[in-house]
């Protein structure tokens, strides 16, 4: 029977149905490969084909939670690559695996650890995504993993084509400081993309993005300055949360770029 590879959602409540739900029976695929893998084995499998083809890439493979993960370190940049299977696999099979891509950066502590409020340690994490939120346009992808390795290859394909250039363009500093400016680099919102900036470039771009791209903002430039009268009026360093105009009013006043 004919399936498709990759499974495609524009809407995040279609997604949950599908990953979290029964599966349909036009799902179902028959067999496992010969062997009769389980889907445990069937999701290190994938792991370890990835990490092979990425090899060459600098991508070496480990495991998270007994979760396959791909990993690189170019200077204080972590870039993972992280394979989850549906909490709902049946064996019958099929294994619905998502690809996530995951980037960490070293200098973050520093710069979170002045206005970090949690007893524990401040994060170095920046950016955390579905592969298919690169695609045009964005979606979320369910990957038919376990009856044939075309579909691995096809991953594979897909990795090289989004996730890799993705990665890149946080190692070469002169795209990455233009996109950052610009507002397009994917999967990073204004705050996250000030804090990076904060690490990468130092205080004076930051005080830079924050006169050029911020402020001028008629939306978000005064619910910033609004924030930033309420946190020091309250003489706090405030809280980091969901709230971009305060997440940034926040990061401006610890690290006196106001």
């Amino acid at each position: 029977m004919e399936f498709a590879h990759r499974r495609l959602f524009y809407r995040s409540e279609d997604l949950r149905a599908a990953w979290d739900g029964t599966p349909s029976r036009r799902w179902q695929l028959g067999a496992f490969r010969a062997g009769q893998h389980q889907p445990r084995e069937s999701l290190n499998e994938a792991g370890h084909f990835i990490g092979g083809a990425l090899l060459d890439e600098g991508f070496k493979v480990f495991k998270n939670g007994g979760l396959p993960l791909l990993e690189r370190r170019p200077g204080k940049l972590i870039e993972e690559i992280v394979l989850r299977s549906s909490p709902n696999v049946r064996g019958d099979g099929f294994v619905p695996v998502r690809v996530y891509l995951h980037l960490s950066h070293a200098g973050l502590h520093e710069v979170r650890q002045r206005y970090w409020c949690p007893p524990s340690r401040a994060p170095s994490g920046l950016a955390f995504l579905d592969l298919g939120q690169l695609e045009l346009p964005p979606c979320w992808v369910i990957w038919n993993v376990g009856m044939s390795y075309d579909c691995l290859v096809e991953m594979v394909e897909w990795v090289r084509r989004l996730a890799l250039p993705w990665f890149d363009q946080f190692e070469n500093s002169l795209e990455l400081r233009s996109r950052l400016f610009q507002g397009t680099v994917t999967g990073l919102d204004v705050d996250r993309s000030l804090e990076l900036i904060l690490a990468q470039f130092g205080p004076f771009e930051a005080i830079r993005f924050l006169e050029e791209c911020v402020m001028p903002d008629r939306k978000l430039g005064p619910l910033v300055k609004d924030a930033m009268k309420r946190i020091r009026s309250a003489n706090a360093s405030g809280a980091f949360g969901i709230d971009k105009a305060w997440n940034i009013a926040t990061i401006a006043t610890a690290c006196r770029l106001v």
